[in-house]
């Protein structure tokens, strides 16, 4: 087969803890081949490496290409493209966007997946048209993209967005290197860990999905769980918006995913606490993107790598 001739060629990455997404698009984004692999995170960074080369090859022999975006979870330096150790990952400080440039060859940006995601709503989805806007990942782990006044905001060191570290309750699970963060309360990891910390003998090894299905059959526990943990995602949302004010809060994966007694009884607590009280709870939004929000944010970031070169 002859080389696909395009205006624009892009290259997005989406590296999850569980799964890595391979996307290729256009400058439009439009999806033109997809591919997932396990991240195998345990495996270490290397091995990560070699195996996004071997997935990549058969996509990219094919193409002339242009750019490659990395959409990814933090803490890390997006302008340097450094990881300095996600939890999710366990890599310890791993210089992303330098082996990515060896492995394509083409300009490179690495970007938080928050922020990355926070673009692709802002664009394209439930941030469309307004100036101010908080993504939250609310998957496996918790971060925030922040868009003030039309850009994103990364603060003094490039780390700005890492809402999930905040300590929420002086007690609770341990996430993301401290007991009580707000990740340990309303992430897919810390929900599983919360189960375990409430109520230790029923709830051993169970993941937040088994615990969304328990409660949506009635199990009086999971439901005592997802409330907590609804509890403390409305308590975050105040600061959120006791701070920053923006026209909408966008929530991610687990938005959808559990049932609506969570995001109810996060907006109850945003009711009750928040300046604007009732007004506030409006702006709160489930993604439009849903299930394709990482897939966008990763061309996003290759697009945006070409005004890098």
């Amino acid at each position: 087969m002859g080389v696909i001739k395009l205006s624009v060629y892009l290259l997005g990455i989406d590296v999850g803890g569980t799964k890595t997404a391979i996307i290729l698009g256009d400058e439009d984004f439009h999806i033109i081949d997809r591919k997932e692999f396990p991240t195998n995170p345990e495996g270490g960074f290397r091995a990560f490496l070699e195996h996004l080369s071997i997935n990549t090859a058969p996509m990219i022999n094919k193409v002339d290409l242009n750019a490659v975006g990395i959409s990814i979870g933090g803490p890390l330096d997006a302008r340097k493209g450094i990881l300095y150790n996600p939890p999710h990952l366990g890599w310890g400080t791993a210089p992303l966007g330098e082996e990515m440039r060896k492995i394509f060859y083409v300009p490179v940006k690495v970007e938080h997946d928050a922020k990355a995601g926070a673009l692709a709503e802002w664009k394209m989805g439930a941030g469309k048209g307004f100036l101010n806007i908080v993504f939250l990942t609310l998957g496996t782990g918790l971060g925030a993209g922040i868009i003030v006044n039309g850009k994103v905001y990364r603060g003094a060191s490039n780390t700005a967005g890492e809402v999930g570290h905040i300590r929420i309750e002086k007690d609770g699970p341990l996430v993301y290197g401290k007991v009580g963060s707000w990740e340990a309360y309303c992430s897919g990891d810390g929900i599983s860990k919360l189960a375990h910390f409430m109520f230790p003998l029923h709830f051993v090894d169970v993941t937040a999905a088994e615990i969304s299905n328990l409660a949506i059959s009635g199990d009086s526990k999971a439901v005592k769980v997802l409330r907590k943990s609804g509890e403390y995602l409305g308590k975050g949302l105040v600061i959120l918006f006791d701070i920053l004010d923006p026209d909408r809060i966008i929530l991610g994966s687990l938005s959808w995913r559990l049932p609506d007694l969570w995001i109810d009884t996060a907006k109850d607590v945003v009711k009750r606490e928040a300046l604007e009280g009732k007004k506030a709870v409006p702006r709160i939004v489930k993604s439009e993107l849903r299930e394709k929000i990482g897939d966008f944010a990763a061309l996003i970031v290759a697009f945006e790598a070409m005004g890098q070169a």
